[in-house]
């Protein structure tokens, strides 16, 4: 079965191909999928013409073969195809630092960022160069830029987010969200700051954090250890001292729970599982719990529930029902 390989584009562009193979090619090319959403216009313009450079470098026609230009929407398409499928992970990449652990990390190019993203029921963790690491809950986007500048080490997070900040006195780290600005020299803290939200909020775990609206730089206050801060929709800032380590469990994939309602519990663990809980008795949601599992499977932690509140509960592919 034909398969498309780094020499079979090269000699399509070279014009080696047979009818047969210059059919499946162009075939490939009309069908790969390059999103705009993954790679601006912009972007794709630059990196085909600088990907279709270095791979028109690369063939150097010894045979006396003649290079045959493509036109310029197949040049591009081809191009981003390289990028994504073939020679993508192993030379674009290759020019920039790899900011992400192995594993299902995924690694998005958009204009002079990385760009990370989590769906429901997902957890990532990413690595900087500069020692610092970022573990993402669950629909979470993080922004990278491909390299920190100089005087200080700036990230883009919507969603939800722990960090451990590798200690730099010359270079501070800075967290933008929709609202807010959090900088650093080097601590952990958990952010929260979804889109559907017009709060932050912000949790400390070791260290010192500077926590302040991005509007207002004045308005800001300085946090410690198990210190909670929230940015409020009307721009105020509201603190408390909370327990920082059960708060920000889930970065060690635990479930804790101290006197929680049913109804708490269901909104933490449906995008955590990524499921619906259907609950035919609305008495049940009342129902307080404390408890702390690690890494439960779903069905573990149904049961577990079940027995403290005595109900019956079955689970249908996404959906859990509660009786």
């Amino acid at each position: 079965k034909m398969q498309i390989t780094p020499e079979l584009l090269e000699r399509y562009q070279l014009g080696l191909c047979t009818a047969e193979e210059e059919k499946f090619v162009e075939q490939w090319l009309d069908d790969v999928d390059y999103s705009p959403r993954d790679i601006t216009d912009k972007t794709s313009s630059a990196m085909s013409d600088a990907v279709w450079d270095a791979l028109s470098e690369k063939i150097t026609p010894g045979t006396g073969a003649k290079v045959i230009p493509l036109p310029k929407r197949l040049m591009r398409y081809s191009a981003a195809a390289i990028i994504l499928i073939t020679f993508g992970l192993s030379t674009y990449y290759l020019l920039s630092n790899a900011i992400l652990d192995k594993g299902n990390n995924e690694m998005i190019s958009f204009e002079d960022y990385k760009v990370v993203q989590t769906m429901r029921g997902q957890k990532r963790t990413v690595r900087l160069p500069d020692g610092s690491t970022i573990r993402l809950h669950y629909e979470t986007e993080l922004k990278v830029p491909e390299k920190f500048a100089n005087n200080e080490r700036t990230v883009f997070l919507t969603g939800n987010a722990y960090f451990e900040v590798a200690k730099d006195p010359n270079r501070p780290f800075i967290i933008y969200t929709g609202n807010s600005k959090t900088q650093v020299l080097g601590t952990s803290f958990a952010i929260r700051a979804y889109k559907n939200s017009e709060e932050t909020e912000i949790i400390v775990t070791s260290g010192k954090v500077t926590f302040s609206d991005k509007n207002k730089p004045k308005n800001l206050v300085t946090l410690t250890v198990n210190d909670h801060a929230v940015l409020k929709a009307d721009r105020s800032i509201k603190t408390s001292k909370v327990d920082a380590q059960n708060l920000t469990a889930w970065k060690d994939n635990k479930l804790i729970f101290e006197k929680a309602s049913l109804a708490e519990i269901i909104e933490v663990i449906e995008p955590w599982y990524d499921i619906e809980i259907v609950v035919n008795n609305p008495e049940l949601l009342a129902i307080k719990y404390r408890l702390t599992k690690h890494n439960p499977s779903l069905t573990e932690l149904m049961e577990h529930l079940s027995t403290l509140g005595n109900f019956d509960f079955t689970i249908d592919d996404k959906q859990v029902i509660i009786d």
